[in-house]
């Protein structure tokens, strides 16, 4: 005879069994396309089409997806059938290639083991969209742990999907500690895995005269692309001691050492940076200068300036 206990326990089980059941995630379905890359024969570039605002197109190797041959390249192929596998679930693909490009309908089964792990971890709920964005992405169990034993405990579901995407984990959150930047938040994380902003470039930095620069000051660096090359070249021209923001001012005013070359033939052999840049304001090049020169020998940087807002005034 049952126990009260037992007969508890028997009647829970069925209760539940219809909702454990109903939680089962429906297939994703949608269309794809794959096109060769010219640049590299090795990688194709897949995009997944599943309504206006709920597209992934990525560049991807041929050897991730099974079934896909660099011969499809070249050769018409008429009922293809591919594969990817990734921890949130398995990507099915149908469809043909002709001319160097392939289309068709795809079938994304969701991995229920992945998505209880994740529901362990507190993401519950999860859409049709964030199920297709898990498996996009490629995100791992794995990789919301190393997340978590750094520290990074309280994320969203898509802060989730970022690191997979920007590739950030233990080893670039160790790496940044290492470089002085401990306890980023996690939007400074994705910011330094866009721009590249880790160990390696804050010890270039430091080489250049930049040391102990704040991660906004070398992300900064990072946007406007002021490269050990470019400052090389800044100093052989002879502008020494320069500070990282008029350096960021003549990147951006694109003063580079043709044009000070150009400027210093035309005359002006002690321009000076600040001067170069009002020249690039006002859209003052060489000839303009030789010209102005020929004009009045005398004639100061500031003066052209004035010539050319005068020009422009008086047009309108």
């Amino acid at each position: 005879m049952l126990t009260k206990t037992a007969l508890a326990l028997i009647l829970t089980v069925f209760c539940l069994a219809p909702v454990i059941r109903g939680q089962s995630r429906a297939p994703v379905t949608g269309e794809w396309t794959i096109e060769f890359s010219r640049k590299d024969p090795d990688q194709v570039q897949l995009s997944f089409n599943r309504g206006k605002s709920h597209n992934w197109s990525h560049g991807v190797r041929i050897s991730e997806v099974e079934g896909l041959s660099a011969d499809y390249a070249r050769t018409p192929v008429a009922n293809v059938t591919m594969r990817i596998v990734r921890e949130a679930g398995t990507i099915e693909l149908t469809g043909s290639f002709r001319d160097g490009k392939g289309s068709g309908q795809f079938t994304l089964a969701p991995n229920e083991s992945f998505f209880s792990a994740l529901a362990a971890r507190g993401y519950t709920n999860l859409s049709d969209n964030d199920t297709f964005a898990d498996a996009m992405s490629g995100l791992k169990i794995s990789g919301v742990d190393e997340l978590r034993g750094a520290g990074y405990d309280q994320l969203t579901f898509n802060n989730l999907i970022e690191s997979a995407i920007f590739k950030i984990g233990a080893a670039s959150i160790a790496d940044l500690k290492q470089a002085g930047f401990e306890h980023l938040p996690f939007n400074k994380l994705v910011e330094a895995s866009i721009f590249k902003v880790d160990s390696n470039f804050v010890r270039e930095t430091a080489a250049m005269g930049f040391g102990n620069l704040p991660f906004q000051k070398l992300v900064e660096m990072r946007v406007h692309k002021i490269t050990p090359e470019y400052i090389s070249e800044i100093r052989q021209m002879g502008f020494n001691d320069l500070t990282l923001e008029r350096l960021v001012e003549l990147k951006i005013f694109q003063v580079t050492p043709e044009f000070v070359n150009e400027i210093r033939a035309a005359g002006f052999a002690s321009i000076t940076p600040q001067q170069l840049v009002n020249l690039r304001i006002f859209k003052i090049d060489g000839d303009f200068a030789r010209r102005a020169r020929s004009q009045d020998p005398n004639v100061t940087v500031e003066q052209m300036v004035e010539q050319r807002i005068f020009e422009k005034h008086g047009k309108q």
